[in-house]
Parts: C-alpha cells; structure tokens; sequence
C-alpha cells in the first residue's frame, strides 16, 4: 500500500499526500475550522460514494453499459451518542446517463462490493502510535 502523509498546516487544516497527490482538509468554520478543504467526514463519504462508483463503472464496462457522465449526489447524516459523533446515514442517489434496465440490480451489487463499504461494514482494526520527533543536534 501507499504511504499517506498528513501534515498540520496551522490550526485544525491538514495537508495530506498520496502518490505525488496533494489537497488539504479542514473543518468548516462553524466547527472551529478555516474550511480550507473538505472535512474528514465529509471525505469519508465521498470516498464511499467514489469507490461505491467506480465499481458501478467498471460493472457497467463489462456489461456495455455508458457510464461517462454518471452522477452520484451524496448525503451523509451525523449523529451523537454518549458524547461521540460519527456518520449515521450516507444517502446516495445514482444518476445513470441511460437507464440499465434489467442491469439495475447488478448495478447495485457492484456498488455494494467496494472496498470502502465492505471496510465500514465489518470496522477495521486501527492502530495507532505516538512517537516524538527527534531533535537534530
């Protein structure tokens, strides 16, 4: 797998770097943010709906359906629970540019086969460490 690199850039806004990939994400400022970039859940989201997506295409591919122009309008809903926020919903709406027809159902099943979503279902082990950077002398 690829290393991701997050940096704090000032305040709540981190900069992450994948794979020559750069972008920053941040809280909006409602939240104590300066809304620099999308928030951590609002990307957890949109990484649901663009794997849920490209396995809807790659589907589509084999099947030849068209699937350029394909648009998925998300929603994700927070809730709190014993003082602890996290995503309760994520509502997605697929817009095809042709109607599949009788694919409609193979269609959702490859959607339902993404990485993201099979992770979130079952919850990953998360290992985290905390070290400090050494001094240069």
């Amino acid at each position: 797998m690829d290393l991701i690199t997050l940096k704090n850039e000032k305040g709540l806004c981190f900069s992450v770097q994948v794979r020559g990939h750069r972008f920053l994400v941040d809280m909006p400022m409602e939240s104590k943010g300066q809304d620099q970039g999308p928030s951590p859940a609002d990307l957890l989201a949109a990484s649901l709906g663009a794997c849920m997506g490209m396995h809807m295409a790659l589907y589509s591919q084999t099947a030849g359906l068209p699937s350029k122009g394909m648009e998925m309008n998300l929603v994700h809903n927070l809730v709190e629970e014993q003082g602890r926020k996290r995503i309760q919903t994520v509502t997605i709406d697929v817009v095809m540019p042709q109607d599949p027809g009788e694919r409609s159902a193979a269609l959702l099943r490859a959607a339902q086969n993404c990485i993201v979503r099979n992770t979130l279902e079952k919850g990953p082990v998360i290992d985290v460490e905390i070290t400090t950077r050494k001094s240069s002398e």
